[in-house]
């Protein structure tokens, strides 16, 4: 994706909106997880601020992802923005500055774009906010059916179902002896 600023870096406080709707650059399906859905949809803000230019980028990305409960692979639209600022000098970006470089009249979004989308991605999507996941005991998925398995007890529990609370002295029963220990001086 490419924005011409030609009349943008010309004034002092000159706008130009744009929006793309064109295929995703290699570099999104590079650093994407999975399969991201064409066409992109981004809409791009540049205003020359004087000493750079910024652009407020904000889009939405459908990308192929596997709910992490149920295991169900679907569409999952996933919004995405920032601001960035671009100052026209010679160079490659470096990883410590906190802005972009450009030369010429075209800005060059891909890098920007990608590392949005692959940020923008969650970790664990799921199908829907109450997804039921999978029977831990027979592995049915358990949005589909129910299975009717008991879950079996967690061992590390065990120790908890012997355990049973000391009687309240408020309520009648005889109190627990207390042990005194001889002082030493």
């Amino acid at each position: 994706m490419q924005v011409r600023v030609t009349d943008v870096k010309r004034w002092v406080g000159r706008e130009e909106t744009l929006h793309f709707r064109e295929a995703w650059p290699a570099l999104v399906h590079e650093r994407a997880e999975g399969p991201v859905r064409d066409p992109a949809e981004v809409t791009v803000v540049v205003r020359n601020t004087g000493g750079a230019l910024v652009a407020d980028l904000r889009g939405e990305a459908q990308m192929w992802v596997v709910c992490a409960r149920c295991l169900t692979p679907f569409w999952l639209t996933v919004p995405f923005a920032a601001v960035e600022e671009f100052r026209e000098e010679p160079g490659p970006y470096e990883s410590d500055q906190d802005y972009y470089r450009y030369q010429g009249d075209h800005i060059d979004l891909d890098p920007i774009v990608a590392d949005l989308v692959a940020v923008a991605a969650p970790l664990a999507p799921l199908c829907h906010p109450d997804c039921q996941g999978l029977c831990p005991v027979c592995g049915a998925n358990r949005n589909e059916t129910a299975c009717g398995c008991e879950r079996p007890a967690d061992p590390r529990w065990e120790a908890l179902t012997r355990w049973r609370p000391e009687p309240d002295p408020a309520e009648g029963a005889r109190p627990a002896r207390k042990t005194e220990h001889p002082r030493k001086d």
